[in-house]
């Protein structure tokens, strides 16, 4: 995971404005939490500056969490303080996360996973079942290869702009990437990717949740694939 590039976006003015410390929530994380058991204890990886901390906070959760990048949790915490929430919060990569085997009852992690290459997304979700309690609930996205912004990357590829670093891995490594984390990497899944990606869980739901592009930038669709995923009630 490239430390020093989220460290830069969550210390500008630059990281989208849904990305904030008390942005809405993220829908498919409203209705992921109505299957969670009041008072549990749930984990955001890739936190953040706290948006969903602080909305599951609120709901009555025990919220933990952790970023790569130091400013991110910091922010965290000074929201939750604000809030009066309690958090447990650290700065760590998503594939050595510090916390025991069956810790929590939930885990989420939007935007987040697929900024890595493909044996690291696997490591991650393979973190994320050890930390789960048996029966544990697990809710995730990935970027969709039937999208417009797949299809802008194969281009830009073609272009010799923009890097495929592994199978449907890109990085723009330009001065100035057109996206704010541009040259992060960035992983698309098509469903069967996602399947094994998952492997290890029982997917509860997965559905592309995709929507037209904006008219400004032609045809085609934007989206992610979401998953929720459960780790067996006596897991081996």
């Amino acid at each position: 995971m490239n430390h020093s590039g989220w460290e830069t976006i969550w210390n500008s003015d630059q990281s989208p404005d849904r990305f904030a410390s008390f942005a809405a929530p993220d829908p498919t994380v409203v209705d992921w939490a109505k299957r969670l058991p009041a008072g549990a204890c749930v984990f955001d990886l890739g936190c953040g500056v706290g948006r969903h901390v602080t909305y599951l906070g609120g709901r009555g959760f025990r919220m933990a969490g952790a970023d790569i990048a130091p400013t991110a949790v910091q922010r965290t915490y000074a929201v939750c303080a604000e809030r009066g929430l309690a958090f447990d919060g650290r700065v760590c990569d998503m594939t050595v996360l510090p916390w025991p085997d069956a810790t929590f009852d939930a885990v989420l992690c939007t935007a987040t996973i697929h900024h890595a290459l493909r044996a690291d997304v696997q490591r991650a979700i393979d973190e994320v079942w050890r930390l789960l309690k048996p029966g544990g609930l697990f809710l995730v996205d990935f970027p969709c290869t039937a999208t417009w912004d797949y299809a802008y990357l194969r281009a830009e590829v073609a272009a010799g702009h923009v890097r495929e670093v592994e199978p449907n891995t890109f990085v723009d490594e330009r001065a100035e990437p057109e996206d704010v984390d541009g040259d992060l990497p960035h992983h698309y899944c098509d469903e069967a990717d996602v399947r094994d990606l998952l492997r290890r869980f029982t997917i509860v739901r997965l559905w592309s949740a995709l929507h037209p592009a904006p008219p400004q930038l032609g045809a085609g669709l934007l989206g992610k694939w979401v998953a929720w995923a459960r780790k067996a009630a006596q897991a081996t």
